[in-house]
This record gives C-alpha cells, structure tokens and sequence, in this order.
C-alpha cells in the first residue's frame, strides 16, 4: 500500500478553480446526485417534508448541488467551501443554471463550522476528505449540524494499492486532460484514505463501519441516515 501523500488543503488559485470547473465531472456528479436523492427519499419517506435543508461541504464550484437541485425542487442548499476562486466559479454556475434562489454560497471551515448543532436535514461532501490532514474533525462536524434522524452522505476517492495502479487510473480518467488537469488527479489519488482508515475514522466517531462501501475503482461512499431518539 502506497503511503499517503497530503495535498494543498485548499485549491485557491485562478487556474486550479479553472482547471477543476472544466474538467468533465458529469457522470460522476450524476451518480452522486441519484444516490443523495434516493438517499433523501428513504429518509423523508415517513413525514414527508416540503422543504429539505443539506449542507454540502467542499463544494468546489457547486456543480453537485446544481445537479440535485434541479431535480428535487424541495431541496434548499447551503453550499460551502473555503476557496474563495471556487466559490467566484460557483456563483456563475449558479447564474447560468438560474438557481440562486435555492442554493446559497458561503466561504466556510468544514473542520470548524459556525451553524448552530441539528441545523441541517442533512449533510453532503464529494471530495473533501482527501483534502483533510485529520478528516475525522470533519466528520464529527457533520454529525454536530445534522438533525435527528437526518442524512450523511459522503464520496471520496479512494488510494490505489501501488503506485502503478494509481497511474492506471490517471491514464484511464485523465488521460484526454492537460497536465495539469492530470496532476490534480494524481495528487488526490495519493492523499486518499483507504478504505482501513474510513473504516477507523468512523469508529472514533462513533458510528458503525458497515456505513461505508467501496463504490467505485476509485470510490469510497459513507451513506446513512442518523438516528431519532424519538
């Protein structure tokens, strides 16, 4: 197993947010999007809502919430991020997709965010955690901010097992992207968890290891919905 390898914590420069916003993100946002909203769905089946409120963590220049957004019209989304280049990105997108209304942008920590506990319907987050040098402060966050009985839905990319196994991936989904583009993916792929240390992070916080799978070649998925004492 290849060691991990940190990133940047944050991607604030014009030409990062740039390269990211361009590079074809579709299928994997399409997939996200079905299984955040089969997701709300199962937890909203009992009493159902007329408004659902997620927070999306890491959300880059908002094109996951733009894709669950115009397919659920009930779901409002604060959308978060800490780069202030993909936050500039994400309002166009928001504008060209005419959906300001629903979705609002905020520069935010996810390893310390400033909403109140239980104030959220759910929580979503598509690879952040790779960016995290002790992830498990996020995750604790997002249990703080969701409400009983509300959703966690988390993906992030998962480490190869060698470093030829990570090129193979490199070649085979970005191989069509400029270098940069290409070295972006590299690099997330080598500060990725495995799906061990996924495992470990969710028993120090408390919530049961069945709650992740392996998704994908290069996917790890957290899904769940929390507890009602009531």
């Amino acid at each position: 197993m290849i060691p991990r390898q940190l990133e940047p914590e944050v991607m604030d420069t014009q030409e990062e947010a740039i390269d990211y916003n361009s590079m074809d993100h579709s299928e994997v946002n399409r997939l996200f999007a079905d299984d955040v909203l089969e997701l709300v769905n199962a937890f909203d089946a009992p009493i159902p809502m007329k408004q659902i409120s997620l927070l999306d963590l890491g959300t880059g220049t908002a094109l996951i919430p733009i894709e669950v957004c115009q397919r659920n019209s009930d779901i409002r989304v604060i959308a978060t991020d800490l780069a202030n280049e993909m936050l500039k990105l994400a309002e166009v997108n928001l504008q060209q997709a005419g959906l300001e209304h629903v979705i609002s942008l905020e520069r935010a920590d996810a390893k310390n965010l400033s909403y109140a506990d239980q104030a959220f319907d759910g929580v979503i987050s598509n690879s952040l955690i790779h960016h995290i040098p002790d992830p498990k402060s996020v995750l604790q966050e997002m249990i703080r901010v969701v409400k009983p009985g509300g959703m966690i839905f988390v993906r992030d990319l998962l480490r190869p097992d060698s470093p030829a196994a990570l090129e193979n991936l490199v070649e085979f989904y970005a191989g069509q992207e400029n270098a940069h583009q290409r070295q972006l993916f590299h690099d997330s792929l080598h500060a990725a968890l495995t799906l061990n240390e996924v495992q470990g992070m969710l028993q120090e916080c408390g919530l049961p290891t069945s709650v992740v799978k392996i998704t994908s070649d290069r996917h790890w998925t957290v899904s769940l919905v929390l507890p009602d004492p009531l």
